[in-house]
């Protein structure tokens, strides 16, 4: 009997273990594939960090590790963070997601609401073209609080409130202004004593580009003749509010052990932040990412018929969150996302391994001819690859987001290299809308790309992951 419990006892302790070699695996040759310098990497099952992994240089100037220690700017997964602080103001009754924007801040946005801030809906342009357009075509400057507020006020809205979903960082810092403003206290402290410490994130600092942070991660990315350079987008001062915020992957792990109902936020406020935004006419608020769907500060989508919540940053990072397997990947590297990081994908690869259920790599060719509305799409992915996508083929909201995203889409080219082989891997409906979702195989990685069609044939929904 000893030797049957000894026997039970060393297979059950190796299945971890071998479930971790794949996932090792898996992260040690995509880090290579796509140069990212450093990485570091949470799994969290039962509200809880399952593991942590960690790889690569922390500052490739200094050779400094990645530890579990290690400050990542963690960019617009940010917007989830943001979310959350209001909806904590809302349940303290401080504030309204229906509130008008300018019964907290001054700003020439009538009908304009807190919802619609976080959600994207806003109307408001994204910060760089107000900048842009405020204080001429530099980039990147150091701006103060007021600055960004003045430039947000004199830009031209892109569409009415409500009705197009446009990615917009304006829109979050009016959203942090208004939640400052209606605790009655700065916005980051409010935050520190009413989520992060109550969450058990102890290590989340302002990312100001002048202060002294022990461990800082350094940021990298590719310069056109495709060696690694920093990348100073980290380094500009944006004032007191808008900075990105700095942590561990573990802090982030935490912030989602919340979302699974653990911590300071209650169930109907995550449940708010992750329900599908609908524009004033009743259609769904779509982005075209890694994410076609969205709530408040939460990106929305399926994989493989389970409700899937996530988010991207530029600097490199994602987080996912299946809710229905319990399954949380959270990845934060140094190399910026749309020189082909790709967080967002490295975690649902992580999380094919972890539940076969979610595996988009064990996915086979579906037999046979393509259906006949799935005929053009390949030829429509060579040209969104191309950074010319045909907007003619796109439902009235797409058009303005697959323009937008061309890009940053296109910008992966050096990096993936021409297209080798093109499969349908899944025919099902999603969201109720005839969905195609193919691999794309290239000659240094894989995409995988959904394609959703209207009730009219036009592609209303796009969202592709490179594995």
């Amino acid at each position: 009997m000893k030797q049957i419990t000894l026997l039970l006892a060393l297979i059950i302790g190796a299945l971890p273990a071998a479930r971790g070699d794949a996932i090792d695996d898996y992260l040690v040759k995509e880090r290579a594939a796509r140069q990212i310098p450093g990485m570091a990497v949470a799994i969290v099952r039962h509200g809880r960090i399952e593991r942590t992994l960690t790889y690569g240089s922390a500052n490739l100037e200094t050779d400094t590790p990645v530890t579990a220690e290690s400050i990542f700017p963690i960019a617009s997964t940010d917007k989830a963070i943001t979310a959350s602080g209001v909806m904590k103001a809302q349940e303290q009754g401080k504030l309204k997601l229906d509130d008008p924007i300018r019964k907290y801040v001054d700003v020439p946005l009538p009908g304009v609401t807190l919802a619609m801030l976080l959600s994207h809906t806003s109307g408001i342009p994204d910060m760089a073209p107000a900048l842009a357009q405020a204080y001429g075509s530099h980039g990147f400057q150091h701006y103060t609080t007021a600055e960004l507020l003045d430039a947000v006020r004199g830009a031209a809205l892109e569409a009415a409130p409500g009705e197009q979903y446009s990615y917009s960082d304006s829109g979050l810092l009016l959203a942090q202004l208004a939640t400052q403003q209606a605790v009655g206290r700065p916005w980051y402290e409010y935050m520190q004593d009413e989520i992060f410490r109550p969450a058990g994130m102890q290590h989340v600092v302002n990312f100001d580009p002048h202060a002294i942070i022990p461990h800082r991660v350094s940021a990298y990315t590719f310069d056109e003749q495709q060696h690694l350079i920093r990348d100073d987008r980290t380094d500009v001062e944006f004032g007191e509010l808008y900075n990105d915020i700095g942590m561990t992957v573990g802090d982030f792990a935490r912030f989602t052990i919340m979302l699974e109902g653990h911590g300071p936020l209650s169930a109907a406020s995550v449940a708010r932040m992750t329900t599908q935004t609908l524009l004033s006419d009743g259609t769904p608020a779509h982005e075209i990412y890694s994410f076609s769907g969205y709530g408040l500060g939460t990106g929305l989508d399926d994989l493989l018929g389970h409700p899937m919540w996530l988010h991207t940053g530029h600097s490199g990072v994602a987080w996912i969150r299946v809710p229905d397997m319990d399954v949380t990947v959270v990845v934060f590297t140094n190399l910026e996302h749309v020189k082909g990081s790709d967080a967002a994908g490295l975690a649902i690869g992580v999380a094919g391994l972890l539940e076969p259920q979610l595996s988009l790599r064990a996915l086979s060719p579906v037999p046979g001819r393509l259906p006949a509305a799935a005929q053009p799409l390949r030829q429509e992915y060579e040209r969104f690859y191309d950074g010319a996508p045909d907007t003619r083929l796109y439902s009235r909201h797409a058009r303005l987001t697959i323009w937008q995203s061309r890009d940053t889409f296109e910008g992966r080219k050096p990096r993936l290299g021409a297209l080798k082989d093109w499969q349908l891997v899944r025919h099902a409906p999603t969201d109720g809308q005839d969905s195609y979702l193919f691999r794309a195989t290239h000659e240094h990685g894989e995409i995988y790309i959904r394609y959703s069609l209207d009730h009219d044939g036009k592609i209303d929904r796009v969202v592709w992951w490179h594995l």
